[in-house]
Parts: C-alpha cells; structure tokens; sequence
C-alpha cells in the first residue's frame, strides 16, 4: 500500500493556508441580505414531498445504487433559512435545503437537537436546492466555494415547488439505517417546519443502473485521514474508488481491451480529500502501471493540480515505480522508498 506522501506532504501545508483562508468570515456589506422573495405560499400548511422515477412513476418497493430519483416538494418557503453557518452563505440570505437519499439514525431532526454525525453524508451526492440569488452570493475569494456547490445546487421555485433529481448513492457506511429521502434546511439552518422524510427502502445487492466496483488494487489511505482530519473534512472515494476499513481505499481495474496495444494495466476510481464545506479539494484518480523496458512498471495517477480547483483541475503524473504486478509491492521513486500497493 502506498502512503504518496511525494504528493500529499505538500498539500498539508498548501490545504492549512486555504483552510484558514476560508474560516474568514465575509465582511458585513459583502453580500447584504436579499430582499424578500414574493411568494404565496400558504405557511399555515406543512410542506410535502413527493418521490418518483425519472419518467414520473411512483417509487414501489426499495432503490438501488444508481437509481435516479425525482424529489417534487411543494410548500417550502424560499424566504426561510437565513441563520446557519456564516459561510458559505451569508446570514440574512435564505440558505435553502439539502435533499438527499441515504441511511440516518432515527433520531436525525436539527430542531431536536441532532448531531451534524446523525446526519452525515457526502456533500457531492446530494442536491442543495436554493432560491433565487442565493448562489450568486457564495464566496469565490480567497476561497472559490462557489465552485464545488455549484455542481449540486438545484433551484427552487418562487412558489416554494422544486424537482430535485438525485442518483441513488449512499455512502458505504451511511450514518444510519432508516433509509429514505430527506429534506432539511441547509447551512446549519433549524427550521422544524421543513424537515421532511419520506422512507423509501434500500437494496444493497447491485442492480441495473448500479456501476460495478471491485477492491483490485488497494492503497494506504492513512496520510489521507490525517490531512484531512485537520482540516475537519473527509476522504471521499467514487467512480470506481471504495474505502475498505478506515486506513485503505481500493481502485477498480479496468478491462484490458481499453488499449490492448500498449500493455497499461489500469484501474479507475477517483478519491477526494475535501476541506470542511469542500472549499478545498484535492484528488488522486485513475491509478496506471506502465511496462518499463529494464523491467518493472511505472506507476501513475491522475492527480490535482491546485488544491483550491479539485477535480475540476487534474493531470496524470509519475508518482514511482513497482517491481511487478502481484502482492505486496514497494513503490520506490528512484532509491527512495514512498511506500506500498497490495493487488487482489
């Protein structure tokens, strides 16, 4: 397993200063409060959710990874939700909600009184729906947060309706087990009034949306926990990446008939260690083992080039070489030793 401390060194120091960067709070005239949203939306009445396929059929029985569900709400308020967190958007805009599919523990509600760990779950397989001028309003200095959210907002309507669509992804180890789909004002905004969960059952065994991955290729992940760790953030691993345990994360080899001229051994996942609200984000990706004429194999990876873009900014690099494809091997960068990869 290898510990890529050639790559992830560098970025603790680089990631700390953006941390701090990012925990300064806007200035009280960077983004006034936004004027009240006209709306007639009946408050006296609860909001409601309805969930369906993406053609619009109701949902029967349970879900699988990969599954697109359509959440419609109705009732919601675009003006509510204006307290929370400082950042990333401004108190005295309306926060909006996150929507999301998942398992929590039971005892989940923000207005009871619920720990933030009750209600885990990665921010990049959620939808952050917002009214109107709420994202325009995210911070894009020191720290471009408006990056990373934008990808997942979706809007919600001046009459308090919206259609968030959401791919059925849990977390390997979701927070709970009261599977279903949630809605909860965002941000650290309590509002009881709009905490709305609709139990939907889910089925582990793959089906027919859900993206096959296999724990082929496994790497030591412990440098990754501990970076992000002190950035009060977490290492995400997708499209192909598992984590397995707390210390190792697992990439999926792809077909050999991808490029069968040039020997590339290859495997695909993406694992992202993210910053407290993703503000910053690096990745490794899509790790490769190259032949070397002398013998051997070079080892490389898709990896960020700046902390502050993640994904959005990656190019492949030499990270070492390995003696052969099999077991526990050492991966050296000329005499130097970075550390291990174990194949399965």
């Amino acid at each position: 397993m290898i510990a890529l401390k050639k790559i992830l060194l560098p970025l603790c120091i680089t990631c700390l200063i953006a941390g701090v960067a990012a925990t300064k709070l806007p200035s009280a005239n960077a983004h006034p409060a936004t004027a009240p949203i006209a709306t007639s939306v009946d408050l006296s009445q609860a909001p409601t959710l309805a969930v369906t396929d993406q053609d619009g059929n109701p949902i029967i029985g349970s879900v699988q990874r990969g599954d697109v569900l359509l959440v419609h709400g109705k009732g919601f308020d675009p003006n509510a939700n204006r307290e929370g967190f400082p950042m990333p958007i401004p108190n005295g805009v309306p926060n909006g909600l996150f929507v999301l599919y998942s398992g929590l523990e039971p005892h989940w509600e923000p207005s009871k009184g619920a720990s933030p760990e009750s209600r885990k779950h990665p921010h990049d397989r959620m939808a952050w729906v917002m009214p109107a001028g709420s994202l325009e309003t995210i911070p894009k200095f020191p720290v471009n947060m408006h990056r990373v959210i934008r990808k997942v907002a979706q809007p919600m309507n001046a009459d308090g309706t919206f259609t968030a669509r959401l791919v059925v992804d849990p977390p390997e180890k979701p927070a709970g087990q009261q599977w279903g789909v949630y809605v909860y004002p965002a941000a650290g905004s309590v509002n009881a009034r709009e905490e709305v969960f609709v139990p939907i059952p889910f089925n582990p065994e793959p089906g027919p949306n859900t993206e096959i991955e296999s724990a082929d290729l496994l790497l030591d992940a412990q440098l990754m926990h501990q970076v992000t760790g002190v950035l009060r953030g977490s290492v995400n691993p997708k499209n192909g990446a598992m984590s397995q345990g707390t210390q190792t994360v697992s990439f999926t080899r792809q077909p050999d008939e991808a490029d069968p001229q040039d020997n590339v051994v290859r495997y695909r996942g993406t694992v992202i260690l993210g910053a407290k609200f993703n503000a910053v984000e690096f990745a490794i990706a899509d790790p490769w083992f190259r032949p070397l004429p002398q013998g051997g194999y070079e080892l490389s990876a898709k990896v960020t080039d700046n902390p502050l873009m993640g994904v959005d900014s990656m190019h492949r690099r030499v990270i070492g070489t390995i003696p052969a494809l099999e077991g526990r091997q050492q991966v050296s960068a000329g005499f130097v030793p970075l550390g291990h990869v174990r194949f399965s």
